[in-house]
């Protein structure tokens, strides 16, 4: 075979390996084809108000996920998840990245008066983002999971 043709099937080979390992997600061998099955959200029993409740996250993969402060509650409207409305005004995020560990749990208070103020009775959900962790940065994808609950 001549050395072009040689070239050209090594290109091949590399561009085919790279998009392989691009494509799957590997952590300890392990691999996450889709890396929100590794993410549970629970709403703590005995936290749920119409003014906040308690996450509970679970990690249930042992892979590494990145989230942060932000959330979104979602009222069920006409079978569709529909934002809820703010209250207008000024508020903000903090931006840090927190990270999920591999299986493990965690709590996150979430107090949502101070800018949608207090619920009324309906089907709801808070929704977060998160995205897989690679060793050391997210890829910047980042995906919505979420908790339903029911405030009467």
């Amino acid at each position: 075979m001549n050395t072009k043709v040689l070239t050209v099937l090594l290109m091949v080979c590399i561009t085919i390996t790279t998009c392989v390992v691009c494509i799957t997600v590997l952590d300890d061998n392990k691999v996450v084809e889709n890396p929100l099955d590794g993410i549970v959200l629970e709403i703590k029993e005995n936290t749920l108000t119409n003014t906040g409740l308690t996450l509970i996250i679970k990690n249930v993969v042992p892979n590494n996920y990145a989230y942060g402060s932000p959330y979104q509650v979602e009222k069920k409207i006409n079978n569709n998840w529909e934002p809820v409305p703010d209250l207008g005004g000024n508020y903000g995020w903090t931006m840090e990245m927190r990270i999920l560990q591999r299986s493990s749990i965690t709590e996150e208070e979430i107090h949502w008066e101070w800018w949608l103020g207090e619920l009324s009775p309906g089907n709801y959900r808070v929704v977060k983002n998160f995205a897989y962790l690679y060793p050391d940065q997210t890829n910047g994808d980042y995906y919505p999971i979420s908790a339903e609950f029911t405030i009467n």
